[in-house]
This record gives C-alpha cells, sequence and structure tokens, in this order.
C-alpha cells in the first residue's frame, strides 16, 4: 500500500512521524529525569529529618523525657507527605506514632509497608535504608536508633508519598512542552510547505510529464527547483529527443522492411511455440491462394499443409533446431497449395525469444516461392536420366532466359554478368544417399533463388554446379566488375552457410568464376558458359581466394593444360615420376623418417613444378592415381629394401584431400599394405589440415581404417591453416609437421605460442622448411625436437638416400639399378635449375 503513495503524502507522513516520536522520547525521558531528581531531594531531606530524630530520641530516652519525643513527632506530622512516621522497639511494638491510633500496636499488623526483617537488618547493621519506589511513587525509610533500656525504641520507619511532587513537576513539564514542541511542530508545518514547493511539487511535474515522453505533449517547463530536480529535468528532456529519433528511425526501418518484403515477396511468419499461434503475412496466405482475411493462424494448419513425404523430415529438422542440436533451421518442401496442387517453398527461422529457465518460446522466419527453381531442378534430373549419352544440360528455361539476354542485350547499354558456381563436396557424397544429396543441393539452390531479386536468374546445372545471370552489373567494365566480384564473395558466403540435412551438419565451400557480358560482342551460350568454367578452374588457384574473372590467357593455359594433363596421365600410368626423399632428424642429427616426395621431368628435359602439376591433376582426376602410384612405388621400395637386408626409417606420402575423399581410394591404400606385407609403422601417409577439418563421421571412419592398419598418421602443414587443435584430440594422429612458411616466424610470439599448445598433447613435431643453423637453434629454444630441410639434407634419390642411412659395406652387397642411376641424372638436373 505504502508503495503507492504519492511524495506529497508520504514525505509529510514521515516527517510528522518521526517528530512525534522525538517528541514522546523526549517527554518521557525529562518525565524520568524529574522524578528521579525529586526522589533524591526528597530522600537527603529525609535523611536529615532522621537523623536529627534519631539525635532527639537518643538523648530524650536517656532522661526519660517522653513528651520530647511525642513532640518531635507530632512536628514531623505536619508535613502533608509523609504518610507514615513510627518509631519501634525490638518487639515491633509502636511506641510513637504520626497517628495516635497505632500507639501500642504491632507495627507488623497495622503498616502494610513495614518488614521486620529488614527492621532487624538495619539494627544489627546499624546503617540505615532508604529506598525509593518510582512505581508507586514512594519512599520507604529504616533508620536504627541505639536503644538506652530495654523495651526502648531502636528503629525509626518512615513512608513518604512523592505523588504531589510528581504530579506538580508533570504538570509544569507538560506546560513547558506544549509551548516548545507546538512552535517545533509550527516550523515543521512551514518547512514540509517549503520541501513540496522546491522538491515534491516538481517531481510530481517531471512524473506527469514523464507520461508524455515521445508525444507531441511533452514539456518540461518546471518552476525553480534544485538542482538534482534541473539535471533530472534536462536528462528527461534527452530522454525525449533519442526516444523521437528512435521512434523516426524504427518507423523508417519499419518502412525498409515492408518496403524489402514486398520487394522480395516473401512470406513471413511469427510463430507462439507457447500457444501454438502463429502470425501469418498475407503473402504468406497469398503463395497457397488464401486472402489476408482467410485461413486461421495456427501451427496445426502449416503442419497439415505438409507435404505427407515431407512431413518428417521437416518437423525432425524443426525439433532438431529447437532442441539445440542444429545452428539453423532451413528447409525446402512442399505445401499444399488452396486449388489442391503443392508449391515448392524455402522455409527459414530463427529463434528470438526464451523464458526465465532458456526454453524457446518465440521464432520468426520467411517462406520464399521456389517453385521455379524446383521445376528446373526436376527437368535436369529428367534429362539426364533420358541422355543416352549421359551428359548433363541447363535447364530449358535458363538456356532460353540466356540466350534471349544474349540477342536482346545490346539495346540496354549494360553489362552483363555470368556465374559458374562449382561447391566441393568433400565428405558429403559419401555421407548421404543419392537421393538425400539430390534433395540437400535442392535446398542449395532454393538457398539462391530466395536470395536475389528478379534480375538475377538462377539456374541448376548439376550437382553441386549452379549458374546465375546477372542482366545488368553497370554501365560500364569497371563498374561491372566491381558489382560482379562483390555478388561472387557473396554467393560464397551464402553457401558457406552451414545446412542440415537430416543428422548431417555440412559446411560447404564453393569457387565462382565470373565471365562479364558487355553490349556488344555476341556470342553463344556454349561460348559463355565454357569461358565461365575457365574462369572457375582459375578461382580454384589459392591465389585467386575462390574469385576469378575470365581472360583470354586463361584459353592459353588451357590449351597447355590438356596437353600437360595428357603426359601427366602417360607418366603416371608409366611410372615416369621420380621419386625423391627427405629425411627428417632429430636434435642429435639421426634420420627418424624421411618424407616421400614426386619430381616431373619431361622427355624435353623441362622440369615441371610440384605444386602445377599437383594441381593439374586435381583439376583433371587424376590425383587419386598419383597418390596411389607414389604410395605403390614406395612400398615396392621397402619391400626391397628389406630382401636386402637394409634397414630404412619411416617413410611417409603425401595424400592428397581429394584422393582422401575419393570412394574405395582407402580400401586401394589398405590393399597395398597387404600386398606388400609392410610392416607397423613402416609407411605413413601425411595429410593437410583440410582433410580432417571436413564432415567428421567421413573423415573419422578412414583414419580409424589407416590407425588399424598400422599406418601412422601424419598432421602436414599445420600451422597457417586454421590450425585445429581439435584434430588432435580427435584422430590417433602420431606426428605433426609445421608448415614450411612457420621457419621465416619462429620467433614470434604466436609461433611460440602455437608449439607450445601442441606439446601439451605430446605429439612428435616436426619443423619443416630449416635452411640455417639459426633456425633450428630458434625452433630448438622454442621445445621443437625434429627438423626437416635445406639445413640438414636436400630431396635425396634412392641411391644417395641408402647412402646417407646404411652402412657402406652393406650397400655394397646391394645392387643398384638403372633406374637410380637415371634418378640421380635427374636430380642433379633439378639441383641445377634450382642453383
Amino acid at each position: 500500500m505504502l508503495r503507492k503513495l504519492s511524495l506529497a503524502v508520504l514525505i509529510p507522513l514521515c516527517m510528522l512521524t518521526l517528530y512525534l516520536v522525538l517528541v514522546v522520547g523526549e517527554y518521557l525521558y525529562e518525565s524520568d529525569q524529574v522524578r528521579g531528581e525529586l526522589a533524591e531531594r526528597q530522600v537527603n531531606q529525609i535523611k536529615q529529618q532522621l537523623f536529627r530524630m534519631q539525635t532527639v530520641v537518643q538523648s530524650a530516652q536517656a532522661l526519660q523525657d517522653v513528651e520530647r519525643i511525642e513532640q518531635e513527632v507530632s512536628l514531623a506530622a505536619l508535613d502533608m507527605s509523609i504518610m507514615v512516621y513510627i518509631l519501634v522497639d525490638a518487639d515491633s511494638r509502636i511506641r510513637f506514632a504520626n497517628h495516635t491510633v497505632w500507639r501500642d500496636s504491632n507495627a507488623i499488623q497495622v503498616i502494610d509497608g513495614y518488614d521486620v526483617a529488614k527492621h532487624h537488618a538495619v539494627v544489627q547493621s546499624s546503617l540505615q535504608q532508604i529506598s525509593v519506589n518510582l512505581e508507586r511513587l514512594t519512599i520507604q525509610a529504616y533508620y536504627p536508633v541505639v536503644p538506652q533500656f530495654p523495651g526502648a525504641v531502636e528503629l525509626i520507619y518512615l513512608e513518604s508519598d512523592l505523588a504531589p511532587l510528581v504530579s506538580e513537576a508533570s504538570a509544569k513539564l507538560q506546560q513547558r512542552f506544549i509551548r516548545v514542541w507546538g512552535l517545533g511542530g509550527l516550523l515543521l508545518i512551514g518547512f514540509t510547505l517549503i520541501l513540496y514547493y522546491l522538491l515534491i511539487r516538481p517531481f510530481k511535474i517531471l512524473s506527469e510529464t514523464a507520461k508524455q515522453v515521445g508525444t507531441a505533449a511533452f514539456s518540461t517547463q518546471i518552476p525553480w527547483s534544485s538542482t538534482e530536480v534541473l539535471s533530472l529535468q534536462s536528462s528527461l528532456q534527452q530522454v525525449h529527443e533519442r526516444l523521437g529519433r528512435a521512434v523516426k528511425q524504427l518507423n523508417d526501418s519499419e518502412q525498409r522492411w515492408l518496403f524489402a518484403v514486398e520487394g522480395s515477396r516473401n512470406g513471413i511468419w511469427d510463430w507462439d511455440i507457447g500457444t501454438g499461434e502463429v502470425f501469418l503475412s498475407d503473402r504468406w496466405k497469398e503463395m497457397i491462394g488464401y486472402a489476408p482475411d482467410e485461413l486461421e493462424g495456427s501451427f496445426q494448419i502449416w503442419e497439415t499443409r505438409l507435404h505427407p513425404e515431407d512431413r518428417q523430415t521437416v518437423l525432425d529438422s524443426l525439433q532438431e533446431y529447437l532442441s539445440g542440436k542444429s545452428k539453423e533451421f532451413e528447409s525446402v518442401h512442399r505445401l499444399k497449395h488452396r486449388d489442391g496442387h503443392y508449391i515448392w517453398v524455402l522455409d527459414r527461422g530463427m529463434l528470438v525469444d526464451w523464458d526465465h529457465q532458456g526454453r524457446p518460446t518465440r521464432m520468426i522466419g520467411i517462406h520464399v516461392d521456389v517453385s521455379e527453381s524446383e521445376k528446373n531442378h526436376a527437368a535436369i534430373a529428367q534429362l539426364v536420366e533420358n541422355s543416352v549419352a549421359g551428359h548433363r544440360m541447363l535447364p530449358a528455361t535458363f538456356m532460353d532466359r540466356l540466350s534471349q539476354f544474349l540477342v536482346q542485350r545490346n539495346s540496354s547499354g549494360h553489362w552483363g554478368g555470368f556465374f559458374f558456381v562449382e561447391v566441393e563436396c568433400f565428405g558429403v557424397a559419401d555421407s548421404l544417399t543419392p537421393h538425400e544429396l539430390e534433395r540437400l543441393f535442392a535446398q542449395l539452390g532454393a538457398r539462391l533463388s530466395s536470395y536475389f531479386a528478379e534480375n538475377i536468374i538462377v539456374g541448376h546445372l548439376e550437382a553441386g554446379r549452379f549458374v546465375l545471370l546477372a542482366k545488368e552489373l553497370g554501365v560500364d567494365a569497371e563498374m561491372a566488375g566491381r558489382r560482379g566480384l562483390a555478388l561472387a564473395i557473396e554467393l560464397r558466403q551464402i553457401i558457406a552457410r552451414p545446412f542440415h540435412y537430416a543428422e548431417h551438419h555440412f559446411e560447404l565451400n564453393a569457387n565462382v568464376g565470373i565471365y562479364l557480358l558487355d553490349s556488344v560482342e555476341t556470342l553463344e551460350p556454349s561460348t559463355v558458359l565454357y569461358r565461365a568454367k575457365l574462369a572457375k578452374q582459375a578461382a580454384k588457384l589459392q591465389e585467386q581466394a575462390g574469385c576469378a574473372f575470365y581472360h583470354v590467357d586463361l584459353d592459353k593455359r588451357q590449351s597447355r593444360d590438356e596437353l600437360l594433363q595428357q603426359e601427366l596421365k602417360t607418366a603416371i600410368e608409366q611410372d615416369k615420376l621420380s621419386l625423391v626423399f627427405q629425411p627428417v632428424v632429430d636434435v642429435n642429427g639421426d634420420i627418424i623418417s624421411a618424407e616421400i616426395l614426386s619430381r616431373w621431368y619431361l622427355a624435353n628435359g623441362e622440369v615441371i613444378a610440384p605444386a602445377e602439376f599437383i594441381h593439374l591433376a586435381e583439376r583433371s582426376g587424376l590425383i587419386a592415381a598419383l597418390d596411389l602410384s607414389v604410395f605403390k612405388r614406395a612400398c615396392l621400395l621397402l619391400q626391397q629394401a628389406k630382401g636386402q637386408g637394409l634397414v630404412l626409417p619411416r617413410m611417409t606420402v603425401n595424400i592428397s584431400s581429394l584422393s582422401f575423399c575419393q570412394a574405395d581410394f582407402i580400401e586401394h591404400l589398405l590393399a597395398l599394405v597387404d600386398t606388400y606385407a609392410l610392416g607397423a609403422n613402416q609407411l605413413g601417409v601425411e595429410l593437410t589440415e583440410t582433410t580432417f577439418l571436413m564432415q567428421e563421421t567421413f573423415v573419422n571412419e578412414r583414419i580409424n581404417q589407416l590407425f588399424a592398419a598400422g599406418v601412422p598418421i601424419v598432421l602436414d602443414g599445420f600451422g597457417v591453416g586454421q590450425s585445429a587443435l581439435s584434430c588432435l584430440m580427435k584422430y590417433p594422429i602420431s606426428e605433426v609437421k609445421l608448415d614450411i612458411n612457420c621457419a621465416a616466424m619462429a620467433s614470434s610470439l604466436w609461433q611460440s605460442a602455437l608449439i607450445q599448445s601442441l606439446q601439451a598433447f605430446e605429439i612428435q613435431l616436426v619443423a619443416k622448411g630449416i635452411e640455417s643453423v639459426k633456425q633450428q637453434q630458434i625452433f630448438a629454444a622454442l621445445g621443437c625436437r625434429a627438423y626437416q630441410g635445406y639445413c640438414f639434407s636436400r630431396p635425396l634419390n634412392y641411391t644417395d638416400f641408402k647412402q646417407l642411412v646404411c652402412p657402406r659395406p652393406l650397400l655394397r652387397s646391394a645392387e643398384e639399378s638403372p633406374d637410380d642411376l637415371q634418378i640421380n641424372h635427374q636430380i642433379r638436373v633439378e639441383a641445377h635449375l634450382v642453383a
């Protein structure tokens, strides 16, 4: 109740209560003091009177002068405050009294306040006893007298009444309090009035004004007041101004939001999870053929309109998101139209509110009609199924629009853009069934279609490959290039958003090739597609960061790549690639392992750099054959060395992430281990961080197969990628190799922290690219105990490597093959070129 009182009532009430408490307290305190002073003064008078009476009684008894004692008692009785004044002997018989009726009576019987025990105690101790009873307002006195003869007076007993004195003093005290505290009450009322006008009234005005904050009626005209009130007034004015700006921004944002929603033609829904009520926008209802005032907003309405084949998948995906198992809700499914047919929609939602226990209570989202995208997707599947040659074709609708644009764009004068998007599907294809993979790419296509306006057309070329046609990128090449690059980056970001399908969680990456279409050159659609593909191939290069434009040099490079691709295929099939071995040494300089590397020398003497021919093998699909070829030759060399009685250190072969992801690759690798009867930890594989960061279930199965077969697993190139320390906890990794670029940054604090974090796992750590003693000393100081680089040994051919790791007498007993001589010659050529 007090919480609802106004300050105008509460403050005066508190001040009055405090004032009354002080007044009453002061009155009671002074009243007690007055009583105490009266009692003390009366006690002193009684002591003097009793002392005189003691002297008179003793002298009178000595002279047998009874009349004198009676006179003294009668004189004392004249004091109106004395109620009892008696002289008693040893038997408590009253010898003299202020009332004659009490004479010769026993004091015990006639005097209520008399105590015979105190009588005898006082006489025996010869000490007087005077007590004050403030509750009864009386004084009681026992005064001893020395008796002169048997039966003489030995005690004077007196009772005095304080009530008249106290009553008189209280009356005077009340009169004084009425005058003093009455004046104080008037001053208090005056102070309260001043306080009301200076503080309470301004606060009351501010309280009423605060109700008008943000409205046109707001006003802070407050009369003169304290600094604090004026400061509060200023703050309230600022809040009003900020609220006005916020309301304006909110209104502007609402208008923009409405424009964006209407422009994108997306349906909006808002779901109250607790009640099941769902707000459905007009556009949402329009998608399935209903008017704005039709169709009740409830969760059951949406659920019952789901296609029977999609219902369980959609509900499971929604439940996973609500339970926190997935990071977002996004689904492509079919909804029943009012006319009875089904339309395809992209449904994307997000939780926006939770209760105090952390349970979700509200979710909002959008619906996007992607029926046309799904029709195109179905057309692709049908064309593939009916194609005798098995080649993929663009949907007819997209091809028609591309042809139409290429013919009519001259009249617009704007530059357009054609984008070829290829999604990297490492680990995805093996984790999903063909039907699930088809649905995943359908969801991706729907996501792309929902993000762009009508001037950008999205087409699904084949599994993992999409094309986009942007009709108007700019009025000139520079503007079109900037907008094209921005659109390509946005495409990669959209695709990189996580996908949740059934129990799987995917994070995809994509490469985008861009071909700008001017308003002059007339091209065939097939030419546009070919050039965009070339740009996509260039986008895979590390320096392109996933996006690249087409330029004329790509045609020349493509011609050279086609020739090299054929020669590389032949070199792999005929084992014409050379193998070299680079040792890994410990702190004592002893060789503990070696990395097997590939080198390619053309017949004309040209040396193809490893990065170039490995990238070519990855683009052309030859990388798995290349890796298996190197692994097989390494197995053969180890088997020959064992037959010759040579003990070689552990070898490792680099395996591309593309090879690792291909079906049956690991099975072929393990078959080679069994065929050549390799021992455990004799030949290992080096995998990059990219491999370990793919889909966890997919990677874990293959890693466990290798580990069970006794194949050591080395994490290569650690420190320049994501440096995923989680890989070291999830998988049985036996060795970690720092990236070769780490040698140039060995003294940095970041590298020191990286090495220290790896040491906690107690895994062999190798520093690559060591080219000087100083670099080796720096890594040694950081705790690294194994090294690889030109400071210790360059990559050696097999003959030189055997001479380095095996005793010379043993080597003389082994035959040196002509192939070793050829390899030795090629290594010298390579060393000369490098120099």
